[in-house]
């Protein structure tokens, strides 16, 4: 009887050490890539956009609470999600602006293709708090075809200690990109 406890005993605990190795895994690979579903192109002179956008959406490193006399930092995801269901859009740009309007990050060094309803994203961990309370990103869009506009979304959360936050912010579209060969 004892050797069965035993057994029981090592069996769980070796159960309970491969389930901590693979939920660590599985957080290694959501983080690993910066940006997901998506892939690289170059935009050369036969590429003729006949729309695009530049997106606004605001994005909080911490919030205040206690009368401001405390913060509470957050997670950030960036979500850009192609609503087209036929065409691909491509991104030109994602940067990341603090407060103060300074550039804190220049997330694609190459524009990126979005394949019809596809959706990708960009994370800052909680520990960034350069952003602020007043961060933003500015999201720079293009099609070749008539595209339905994407939507891009910040998600911030935070469960530190017993605490759990989150909430979404919206973007805005602050510019509609014309091209002087479209008709």
């Amino acid at each position: 009887m004892v050797w069965k406890i035993k057994h029981l005993i090592l069996l769980f605990i070796s159960f309970f050490i491969i389930s901590c190795q693979a939920e660590e895994t599985d957080n290694l690979e959501l983080t690993k890539e910066p940006f997901i579903n998506t892939e690289i192109v170059t935009i050369d002179d036969n590429f003729k956009p006949i729309m695009g956008e530049i997106i606004y959406v605001p994005a909080y490193s911490y919030i205040y609470y206690s009368n401001r006399q405390r913060s509470h930092s957050l997670a950030i995801t960036l979500s850009l999600h192609n609503t087209d269901v036929e065409f691909p859009i491509m991104i030109k740009s994602v940067k990341y602006y603090d407060s103060k309007g300074q550039l804190l990050e220049d997330y694609l060094s190459h524009p990126i293709q979005l394949n019809a309803l596809s959706s990708t994203n960009f994370y800052i961990e909680d520990d960034d708090t350069r952003g602020g309370v007043g961060g933003n990103f500015l999201i720079e869009w293009v099609a070749q075809k008539e595209v339905s506009s994407p939507i891009a979304e910040s998600v911030m959360v935070s469960t530190a200690s017993t605490q759990g936050i989150s909430f979404v912010s919206t973007g805005r579209i602050i510019k509609k990109l014309k091209f002087d060969d479209v008709k």
